[in-house]
C-alpha cells in the first residue's frame, strides 16, 4: 500500500520537471476557472494550490493540526510547513489509530492564503493553502472568490514524515530532524 503513495509522489515530482519554463511565462497550475480573482476578471500571478496530501490510498481525511509556516511567510525548499493527523495510513494496521505526519514543501515561494484552519479536517485533494512566487503577489489573492473543491492535480510537490519518534518506530522510519542523537534511522 505504501508503494502506491510513493508512486503518486514520484509522478507529482516528475510532472514538475517542465514547470520552470511555465513559471517564467506566468502560466498558473490552477484550472482555467480559477485564474481570475473574481468579477473584475484580472489575471492572477503564478501560483500553486496546496492540496490536503493523500498519505495512503485508504486515507479518508486529514486533520490539520498545526501550520508551521504562517500566511504571508516565505516557504523554503525542504521546509516543514504543516502537521497533519492522518486517520488511517494502511488497512494493514490493526488498531486503525491516527498518526501525525509532518508535511515538507519541495517548492519555494510565499504562503499567500490558508484555507484550512488548525483543527479542521479535509479530504485528500481539497485545497488547504495557496503558494505564490513573490511577496508582492500575495495581495492579488486576498479576495480570491473561486476556490476549487479538488486540487489533487496541483503540481505542488511535497514529502511527509511521521512526526514523532515513537510513531516512526512503529512505521520503521525516523526522519533526520526527529532523531534523538542515537543515530537510529529505522527499526
Amino acid at each position: 500500500m505504501a508503494s502506491i503513495a510513493r508512486v503518486q509522489r514520484l509522478v507529482r515530482a516528475a510532472s514538475v520537471l517542465g514547470r520552470g519554463s511555465q513559471r517564467r511565462r506566468g502560466i498558473s497550475s490552477a484550472s482555467s476557472s480559477t485564474e481570475t480573482a473574481g468579477s473584475s476578471g484580472e489575471s492572477l500571478p503564478w501560483h500553486l494550490w496546496i492540496p490536503m496530501p493523500s498519505f495512503s490510498p485508504v486515507m479518508s481525511e486529514g486533520k490539520l493540526l498545526n501550520w508551521i509556516v504562517k500566511e504571508g511567510e516565505r516557504i523554503g525548499m525542504t521546509e516543514l510547513i504543516a502537521e497533519v493527523e492522518v486517520d488511517k495510513l494502511s488497512d494493514l494496521i490493526a488498531d486503525g489509530g491516527a498518526t501525525t505526519m509532518e508535511m515538507e514543501s519541495h517548492e519555494e515561494g510565499y504562503l499567500a492564503r490558508i484555507f484550512v484552519k488548525e483543527g479542521e479536517t479535509r479530504v485528500p485533494g481539497a485545497p488547504i493553502g495557496l503558494l505564490c512566487e513573490s511577496k508582492g503577489d500575495i495581495e492579488a489573492f486576498r479576495n480570491l472568490k473561486e476556490i476549487p473543491s479538488d486540487v489533487s492535480d496541483s503540481m505542488f510537490v511535497w514529502q511527509a514524515y511521521v512526526a514523532s519518534a515513537a510513531d516512526a518506530q512503529e512505521h520503521c522510519r525516523i526522519p533526520e530532524h526527529n532523531q534523538d542523537g542515537s543515530g537510529k534511522t529505522g527499526c
